[in-house]
């Protein structure tokens, strides 16, 4: 799944605009280049709050579409690995 897919498809199942996951995923990559060992979903909380405070797009967003995310990624990966 390419970029434009993984954004479209994030957009579909959280019922947000594309320009909304766009910018969370922008700010998931900023949080990444800093915090390069805190990426995972265990890291939840503070990615959501990181991504919120640099996007200034509610909690509550954030969290629904990075939730939606790590799943997603989840089930891309198992598709590749265990086909």
């Amino acid at each position: 799944m390419n970029h434009t897919q993984t954004i479209k498809t994030l957009a579909s199942q959280t019922n947000e605009s594309i320009h909304t996951v766009e910018c969370i995923t922008k700010s998931y990559e900023n949080y990444c280049d800093k915090n390069i060992t805190r990426y995972s979903r265990k890291h939840l909380t503070d990615i959501v709050e990181f991504i919120s405070n640099e996007t200034l797009i509610p909690v509550e967003t954030c969290s629904k579409v990075m939730t939606q995310f790590f799943k997603l990624v989840k089930k891309e990966l198992k598709g590749k690995f265990f086909k």
